[in-house]
């Protein structure tokens, strides 16, 4: 959501979606509750009728489920790449992120402006942990530098995922 978009909300409808965002299913007798608290008296029904409105209104756009990690693996392997300046460096990183988004174990793979061209980061286990190396291989004609570092990711979901990132 844009930061005028957030700031033309009201503090009770910005309430309503920071407590939906840690959890879509909160019910709206305890979001009530929640703006109770905090100085807001709201009943459920306006609390339901808000949210109908920001559903209406495209701010919220729809639920998620976030699932845990069934394989209980908290390893990561990070990949950053530095790609040759070229007229077709859209569609090298195309190239990369069809290849990437092919392999059962990657997370993520992402463009990036500034000193390294895309980011990828790849689930760790014992019987594909050289995965970053095969990417840099493949794309070895395309890479100026890479750096790939294992890293310990607990409780973040993908959608905080861009938090982790700043």
């Amino acid at each position: 959501m844009s930061e005028d978009a957030w700031s033309n909300l009201d503090k009770v409808d910005q309430k309503i979606i920071e407590i939906l965002n840690n959890n879509a299913r909160t019910p709206s007798k305890e979001i009530a509750a929640e703006l109770k608290k905090s100085g807001h008296d709201v009943s459920d029904r306006t609390i339901r009728k808000r949210i109908e409105r920001l559903e209406k209104s495209g701010i919220i756009k729809g639920y998620k489920a976030v699932l845990t990690d069934v394989s209980g693996i908290n390893q990561y392997q990070v990949v950053l790449m530095k790609l040759k300046p070229s007229k077709s460096l859209e569609a090298v990183q195309d190239s990369i992120k069809d290849f990437i988004t092919k392999l059962d174990n990657y997370l993520l793979v992402a463009n990036m402006h500034g000193e390294w061209n895309m980011l990828v980061i790849i689930q760790s286990n014992s019987e594909k942990s050289n995965t970053p190396q095969k990417i840099v291989e493949k794309f070895s004609e395309e890479l100026i530098d890479y750096r790939i570092n294992e890293v310990d990711i607990k409780d973040v979901n993908i959608l905080n995922m861009s938090l982790l990132l700043l």
